[in-house]
């Protein structure tokens, strides 16, 4: 029968001759799955060699590993979980995550504590070597927005530049506008001056439709009347002129009487 705890034990204490002040007992927060047995430990996994100088602060990559033993362990997965410190999105740590659950496949059966302090070391000087982690989706996207609005305002500053195509394609919008509107126009003064309607054909337009009749006749009485008028004159002229005969005609028989 295995005896799970005196493995547990020795393997405690090889890391602590190894790692010294690096391996400490974390006492923070865990998740409701964290199926311990004893003591929760944490490693501080930094990429950089023995001797090495820091990085700058603003590209300095820090993470932390937490693990514990389980009750079976080595022969079922340890508890572990990867916490960045910084420079590490959630993307880099959910990598950095499923590296490890592959190196504890490998290494169901054995002590392997040390191997996993060993693989995420190695990983994260990889991607500290590369200048970028995993891309996190949410960072891109917001990068990616402040680049179009950088955009958006340089434009609204600076104006969008004038080219001989960009000049030629306005002037034909612009003439073709001007085009339309004129010809807009014309139609309207066409169409007004066929609605335009002379006095005479306005006033029968405008006379309720049981006078058109009345109007008519009394205007056609009306221009009877200023047609009789001249002949009347005329009659009267030819009276006088009849008189005037008749008499000169008197005149000379009294003459001849004479």
């Amino acid at each position: 029968m295995t005896d799970y705890e005196s493995e547990q034990t020795m393997e405690l204490e090889a890391l602590e001759a190894i790692l010294m002040d690096d391996l400490q007992v974390y006492s923070g927060m865990l998740p409701d799955t964290w199926a311990a047995v004893g003591q929760t430990y944490k490693v501080v996994i930094d990429p950089r060699e023995e001797g090495e100088e820091a990085a700058a602060h603003d590209e300095e990559k820090l993470m932390e590993l937490l693990f514990a033993h389980t009750a079976k362990y080595p022969e079922e997965p340890p508890c572990l979980r990867l916490r960045a410190v910084r420079g590490l999105s959630d993307a880099d740590i959910a990598a950095g995550t499923a590296h490890l659950e592959q190196q504890v496949q490998e290494n169901l059966g054995m002590a392997m504590i040390f191997t996993l302090v060993t693989a995420a070391r190695e990983w994260l000087r990889n991607i500290a070597g590369s200048g970028a982690g995993a891309v996190d989706p949410e960072l891109e996207r917001r990068r990616q927005a402040d680049e179009e609005e950088a955009k958006r305002a340089a434009a609204r500053a600076h104006g969008t530049p004038v080219t001989i195509d960009s000049f030629n394609a306005w002037k034909a919008k612009y003439d073709a506008e001007r085009a339309a509107a004129r010809a807009l126009l014309e139609a309207a003064k066409e169409k007004e001056g066929a609605a335009r309607l002379s006095g005479k054909a306005w006033f029968l337009k405008e006379a309720p439709s049981g006078d058109h009749e009345a109007e008519a006749g009394a205007l056609s009485e009306d221009d009877e009347e200023y047609e009789d008028a001249p002949l009347e004159e005329e009659d009267e002229d030819e009276l006088e002129e009849d008189e005037l005969d008749y008499e000169d005609d008197d005149d000379e028989g009294m003459l001849d009487e004479l």
